[in-house]
């Protein structure tokens, strides 16, 4: 199968402005509990807006505090390194759910059959960049212990990302790269890589890896030109059989059974109202 290809995965509006004595009122702007003094100033005397303004004022300073500043938030670095100094393999529950000690022992096993010290992180997201191997340094230095690094990310297509640090791992780059391309979870994906390391022949097989892509989607197109490949994307889309299918068919599961919750809410409200007007008339 050729690499996953990322999928648009589908994940409501306001009122006009009120009127007093005919003129349109602009809606407050927020200000934590104090919204409601500034709305009502806006359509008292003028006598009572100074004093709830001087409230208003009273109420945000209440909310700042005296001394000095909060501590910052830990930052991503330090989290995961500590989280690293516990346990070589950091698997985040937000990625793997329930399987949380079956996907990390599954890493373990896997990056035992290399000669170096691994550490990994799995998790949805490690930062805004796309590149993580500045943040990969950062959780090194922390750390203090040489090795492999290796975070994994994303959520329904999963990127992997690593660096050696004080180790020869030749290939590093191509191993991953073309784990990359293969429908498999995260302990399936840290296994290729593996794999592709020992192997020796990471180079040569990320290069059939993106020839077969290449293929894929040359043969996607000509299938849209076609008129089939709509349908083709779909059902590849929905394939149970994938990692990126059973997520789909979940998703789309989820929104079904929600709005059919909803409708059938709906129907059975609209009911009830219906019978209680009916009794109220012959009353």
């Amino acid at each position: 199968m050729g690499a996953p290809r990322a999928r648009a995965v589908v994940r409501a509006g306001g009122t006009g402005p009120e009127r007093v004595a005919g003129r349109p009122v602009p809606r407050p702007p927020t200000l934590g509990g104090c919204t409601f003094v500034l709305y009502a100033s806006a359509v008292l005397p003028s006598c009572l807006r100074v004093l709830l303004a001087a409230l208003a004022a009273a109420a945000a300073c209440a909310l700042v505090p005296a001394g000095p500043a909060a501590a910052a938030p830990q930052s991503t670095a330090a989290f995961y390194a500590e989280r690293l100094a516990e346990d070589p393999v950091y698997v985040s529950d937000h990625l793997a759910g329930p399987g949380v000690e079956e996907t990390r022992s599954g890493i373990a096993a896997a990056t035992a059959r290399l000669d170096v010290p691994v550490h990994v992180i799995v998790a949805p997201a490690l930062g805004e960049d796309y590149d993580l191997r500045p943040l990969l340094a950062a959780v090194h230095d922390r750390v203090g212990e040489d090795g492999v690094y290796i975070a994994v990310t994303g959520d329904i297509s999963l990127q992997l990302t690593g660096a050696a640090y004080g180790v020869p791992m030749p290939g590093l780059d191509d191993a991953l790269l073309e784990a990359s391309y293969r429908d498999a979870g995260v302990v399936g994906l840290i296994e290729r890589a593996v794999d592709n390391l020992l192997s020796g022949e990471a180079a040569a097989r990320l290069e059939r890896a993106q020839e077969a892509s290449r293929e894929e989607n040359e043969s996607y197109e000509e299938d849209g030109d076609s008129g089939g490949g709509m349908w083709a994307d779909l059902a590849d889309d929905l394939d149970s059989e994938s990692v990126v299918g059973r997520n789909n068919i979940g998703f789309s599961a989820g929104i079904l059974g929600g709005t059919a919750a909803v409708l059938i809410g709906y129907g059975v409200h609209r009911g009830v109202r219906a019978v209680r007007s009916r009794k109220a008339d012959r009353t």
